[in-house]
């Protein structure tokens, strides 16, 4: 039986996941319906045999223009829609950030500078999001993505989970897992690079990982500002309340 959370193995991405499997109100999160991953430049053509096996249709891809083009994603034969939301962070952009903090422009990140980055990104992005779920949902089974699969894709799974009633320990569980399949080993390659540099890599983990603090703290903004979740997408997003009874029909124990 598969746990939660499970790593779905490619060999040129490292953190694609299912999103469903974890309890939600009233029953489970269906499996096979919405994925989490990192790039998609990279994957193989057995990757792609892959993903097609798994019905994928849509894809997601939450990076912005300079990302997209200078790391053009490989599709599989079913994806009919592959749409562009483009979210903007700071620190969610790796290419800039690791161009930046090699350039000496950081001193630094703390787990609470890529919080307060998942705040700005919630605050100035919530329109998006809501289009971003809404197309997911309703043209699922659907992929969504950016270049790490933990920064902004973590924000659109934890929106996902929290609307669908999934507990805040599990959202964060699901959250931190991309330390366990991919911010561990990427920053063991990045080591050497930034050591050429005179670099320690270590005083810029948080913004290469997935610190819990830095979740912890977008969902206590959500709940201070808008009370849930599905406050936020209602009052912010702009979603009617329709609309979140869709997302729940749909990706609750697979009761379409």
């Amino acid at each position: 039986m598969r746990e939660p959370g499970s790593l779905i193995p490619l060999e040129g991405a490292l953190n694609l996941r299912d999103l469903g499997g974890w309890k939600a109100d009233g029953g489970t999160v269906s499996w096979g319906r919405l994925y989490r991953c990192d790039r998609l430049s990279e994957l193989t053509p057995a990757d792609l045999e892959t993903l097609d096996r798994l019905g994928v249709g849509t894809v997601i891809d939450l990076r912005h223009a300079g990302e997209v083009a200078a790391d053009v994603s490989r599709l599989w034969p079913g994806v009919t829609t592959h749409a562009n939301i483009a979210l903007a962070g700071d620190l969610a952009d790796q290419r800039t950030f690791i161009e930046r903090a090699l350039a000496g422009d950081l001193d630094g990140i703390t787990d609470a500078d890529v919080g307060n980055d998942y705040i700005q990104i919630l605050q100035a992005h919530a329109a998006d999001y809501g289009r971003a779920i809404t197309l997911a949902v309703r043209q699922a089974p659907s992929l969504f993505h950016c270049t790490a699969g933990k920064d902004r894709t973590g924000l659109f799974a934890m929106l996902v989970l929290g609307t669908l009633g999934v507990s805040r320990q599990d959202i964060l569980t699901d959250f931190t897992l991309s330390n366990v399949y991919r911010a561990e080993r990427r920053i063991e390659a990045l080591r050497p690079m930034f050591a050429e540099h005179g670099l320690d890599v270590e005083v810029f983990r948080p913004a290469l990982s997935a610190p819990q603090l830095a979740m912890e703290m977008a969902i206590d903004w959500i709940d201070e500002v808008h009370g849930s979740a599905v406050g936020y997408l209602v009052d912010s997003a702009g979603l009617p309340g329709e609309m979140i009874a869709e997302i729940r029909a749909a990706l609750i124990d697979g009761g379409r």
